[in-house]
């Protein structure tokens, strides 16, 4: 069996590239990586750092084109690519453009789709956008819908998904973390001082709520003598434009990246909390019993704020202060937050979803030998 897997993002690769690995150890399996190069910086230097090579790689969509133009370009080339590639399955992974792209040029050719890390909802296609937009329409058009947790199967069942195409697997990216983390150091801080690690990138936090979280940054700064902050810029270069414009220079305050995986592991496990809108990050910190500030109104990772290990905080200036001040300055608080506990799996999602295509193979093969001999 032929598989494909579309990937385009460092998320992407990162949660993909175990489940390319489980497929090559089984026999019958052929994956077929392509990469649509979305973020072809971040990308390829993930792509090397975990030792991928593409089978196919694509020209990266034109930075200075809309979402849609962008858009349409992936979706364009995966097309041409699937047409050449002429794979059994097409494997996505989560809610990029890549990945609702790879899905419908997969459904206009009659390939049967797998989604990987199905079933995250905020029931609001406005935040965050356009990632829910595109995994509701990639929740339609899959065959097989490798769900994280029960939550998220949960909301596949309400939107009519079938139970026989559900499997509950846990996450891809903690079996990165698991790959990955062991033998990565914790990355080196000053004697008596605490670290916490930010990122900010999604398109709703784009406006004001930037800003809000700068100043709420130096507050926190001010308020709190032994914390070193340091900022994950981004690689879009308007945002980082108005990070450094904000933060530069500042005392204690250290703005780096965009980083390579391993980087950003060892920095993770050096911070005492994290403030994020991240969803990977809500899923990587709890593994090392970092707690997570969600810096969003809304999360389709509720499972982490259930489980007491992530809570929402929003962008505004005044709350994501006085959140974090508050767990910085109340140790008991903290550590009631800081435990290694992983809401999303065990480190093993990715031989789930192989032994799951397995059992696909096995019936397509079946099917197949029935329809000859009808035919016949």
């Amino acid at each position: 069996m032929k598989v494909a897997i579309v990937a385009g993002t460092r998320p992407e690769v990162v949660k993909l590239a175990p489940v390319r690995a489980a497929l090559g150890a089984r026999p019958g399996f052929e994956p077929f990586w392509i990469s649509t190069e979305q973020q072809s910086a971040l990308n390829s230097q993930t792509l090397e750092t975990l030792g991928i090579v593409p089978d196919m790689r694509l020209a990266p969509p034109a930075d200075d084109r809309s979402l849609g133009s962008r858009f349409a370009q992936v979706m364009d080339q995966l097309d041409t690519a699937l047409g050449e590639v002429r794979p059994d399955l097409v494997v996505v992974q989560g809610d990029t453009s890549s990945t609702a792209a790879g899905a419908m040029a997969a459904f206009a050719r009659r390939i049967p789709i797998a989604h990987v890390e199905a079933g995250l909802r905020t029931f609001n296609l406005a935040t965050p956008f356009p990632e829910e937009g595109w995994r509701c329409v990639v929740g339609q058009l899959a065959d097989l819908h490798f769900a994280p947790t029960g939550l998220a199967a949960e909301n596949l069942a309400r939107q009519g998904v079938g139970a026989d195409r559900i499997f509950v697997t846990g996450n891809t990216g903690v079996d990165s973390v698991r790959l990955t983390a062991a033998g990565i150091a914790p990355e080196p801080l000053a004697p008596g001082m605490r670290r916490i690690l930010v990122t900010l990138h999604r398109r709703e936090n784009w406006n004001s709520s930037l800003e809000q979280v700068l100043d709420a940054l130096l507050d926190i700064r001010d308020h709190v003598p032994d914390v070193e902050i340091v900022f994950v810029a981004h690689a879009n270069p308007a945002l980082r434009q108005r990070v450094f414009a904000r933060l530069l220079g500042e005392s204690r305050i250290r703005i780096v990246g965009p980083l390579e995986y391993p980087d950003f592991l060892a920095l993770l496990k050096s911070c005492v909390l994290v403030l994020s809108d991240s969803g990977g990050v809500q899923e990587e910190a709890p593994v090392f019993g970092v707690p997570v500030l969600v810096l969003r109104e809304s999360t389709e990772r509720m499972e982490a704020v259930n489980a007491g290990v992530a809570r929402l905080v929003g962008v505004g200036r005044a709350g994501v202060a006085a959140e974090t001040c508050r767990l910085l300055t109340h140790e008991g608080q903290r550590q009631v937050m800081a435990r290694a506990l992983s809401p999303f799996g065990d480190g093993y999602a990715a031989e789930r979803i192989a032994e799951v295509l397995t059992r696909y193979q096995a019936t397509s093969l079946a099917a197949g030998r029935s329809a000859r001999l009808n035919a016949g």
